[in-house]
C-alpha cells in the first residue's frame, strides 16, 4: 500500500498541516480519484475554528472533489479509468476531499462533461446536492427525476423564499426550481447579483442589507399574491440574526414551512470584529419565535443517503444529467494559488474565514503535476 499527501486538522484553533497517509486500493463498486480541485466551504472554518463534527485529531477536511478516475473497484459500469468526474465524499476519513487520491463508492460520483471544466466542477457536489436534498426533503417541492413535463409541476406558482440565493447553495436552488418550472421564487441576496439571479430563475430579488425593509418588500409581495397560499422558505445564510429572526417575521402562515441550514451561526468574527468567537447552534426552532404551526427545521445533507433513490441517482445521475444538459451552471469561482498544497488550503481557509467571500467559490488546487 502506498501513501499520499493530505491536509489535516491536527488540533483546535490550530494551522493546518501536511501528512502522508495510506492511498486505499477501492473494493467492490468503488473507484480512486486523483483529487486536482477541491472548493473552500464554511464547513471546513467550523471544523477548525470550533471543532464541529471532529471525534478525534488528526482530522481530514473537505467533502467535495473534482478529479480524474485512477483505478476501479469490480463491479464498476458507469466509470472507467481516465474519466473526468466531481465526488461529493464524506463517509470517512478515506473519503475526505482535501488529500491527493480519495477512495469512495460509485455512486458519490458524477461524470464531468467536456464543457465543464475540472475547476469549475468542483463548487457543484455538495451545494448541488444540498439545493436538491433541502427542496425536495424538506420543503415537499415535487422534483420528480426524469423530468417530463415542467409545465405540470405541482404547486409551480406557490412562493418560495430563498434567502442567501446569491450562496452558493442559493444559486443552485434557484437553477433546480427553474428546470421544473417552478417561477414564483423571491430571492433575497445583494442587489449586485441582482442580473445574475434572475437569469438562473429569480422572479424577485430582494436586498437583505436592511433587514427590516426586506420583511415589509417580501410581505408586500405576498400580500399582493394569493393571502391564502402557505410559504416555502430556504435558509442559505444560517444566521441567527442575518436570516432566521427575519424569517421567523415573514414566515407566519399556519402549514408554511422553513428549512435552514446546519449549523446556526449565533456569533462569527469578521473584519470589524476579528477576536469575536465563533458560536454556533443546531437549534433551528429555538433561535427564533416561530409563528404556531409553522414548520421548521434544520438541514444536514449527509442524511440524504437514506432515501435510496436519491443515494444512488442525486449524483451520478440527476447531478450529471443536468449537468450534461447544460441545465446547471457551475458557479463562479476565483483560484486561489500557492507554492504548494499546504500553503494553497490555508490561504483559502484564511480568506473563508474573512468572511468577504460572496457571489463566488473559492477553487485550489490538490494534484500539481509540477
Amino acid at each position: 500500500m502506498g501513501s499520499h499527501s493530505a491536509i489535516q486538522v491536527v488540533d483546535l484553533k490550530q494551522p493546518l498541516t501536511i501528512a502522508q497517509v495510506p492511498t486505499i486500493t477501492p473494493k467492490a463498486n468503488e473507484i480512486r480519484v486523483r483529487v486536482e480541485w477541491v472548493p473552500e466551504a464554511p464547513l471546513d472554518v467550523y471544523q477548525v475554528d470550533a471543532g464541529l463534527m471532529i471525534n478525534q485529531y488528526p482530522h481530514g477536511l473537505g467533502d467535495s472533489i473534482s478529479g480524474t478516475v485512477v483505478e476501479i473497484g469490480d463491479g464498476i459500469e458507469k466509470f472507467k479509468i481516465g474519466d473526468r468526474v466531481c465526488g461529493f465524499v464524506f463517509h470517512s476519513e478515506q473519503e475526505k476531499a482535501q488529500q491527493v487520491f480519495v477512495t469512495a463508492p460509485e455512486h458519490l460520483f458524477a461524470q464531468i462533461p467536456a464543457h465543464v471544466s475540472s475547476a469549475a466542477a468542483s463548487t457543484l457536489p455538495n451545494n448541488f446536492c444540498t439545493a436538491y436534498f433541502t427542496l425536495s426533503e424538506k420543503l415537499g417541492v415535487k422534483l420528480p427525476w426524469p423530468l417530463v413535463d415542467r409545465e405540470t409541476s405541482e404547486g409551480a406558482q406557490s412562493p418560495v423564499i430563498i434567502w442567501g440565493a446569491a450562496a452558493s447553495v442559493g444559486q443552485y436552488a434557484l437553477q433546480i426550481l427553474k428546470h421544473w418550472g417552478y417561477t414564483n421564487v423571491i430571492a433575497v441576496a445583494s442587489p449586485k447579483h441582482q442580473d445574475k439571479l434572475l437569469s438562473l430563475g429569480a422572479r424577485y430579488v430582494v436586498d437583505y442589507r436592511d433587514s427590516a425593509a426586506a420583511i415589509d418588500t417580501i410581505r408586500s409581495i405576498l400580500n399582493e399574491q394569493d393571502s391564502s397560499a402557505t410559504v416555502r422558505a430556504f435558509d442559505c445564510v444560517d444566521s441567527k440574526t442575518g436570516s432566521l429572526i427575519p424569517l421567523s417575521k415573514i414566515v407566519t402562515k399556519p402549514g408554511s414551512t422553513v428549512a435552514a441550514l446546519l449549523p446556526v451561526v449565533v456569533n462569527s468574527p469578521d473584519l470589524q470584529q476579528p477576536d469575536t468567537e465563533l458560536a454556533i447552534s443546531f437549534d433551528v426552532q429555538g433561535e427564533a419565535e416561530w409563528a404556531t404551526d409553522v414548520k421548521v427545521q434544520g438541514v444536514a445533507v449527509y442524511a440524504y443517503e437514506a432515501n435510496a433513490f436519491l443515494r444512488d441517482n442525486l449524483m451520478p445521475e440527476i447531478l450529471g444529467g443536468m449537468l450534461a444538459q447544460g441545465a446547471v451552471q457551475p458557479n463562479q469561482y476565483r483560484e486561489i494559488q500557492g507554492d504548494n498544497l499546504l500553503n494553497r488550503a490555508q490561504k483559502a481557509l484564511d480568506i473563508m474565514r474573512s468572511g468577504t467571500v460572496s457571489g463566488e467559490r473559492l477553487v485550489w488546487k490538490v494534484w500539481d503535476e509540477r
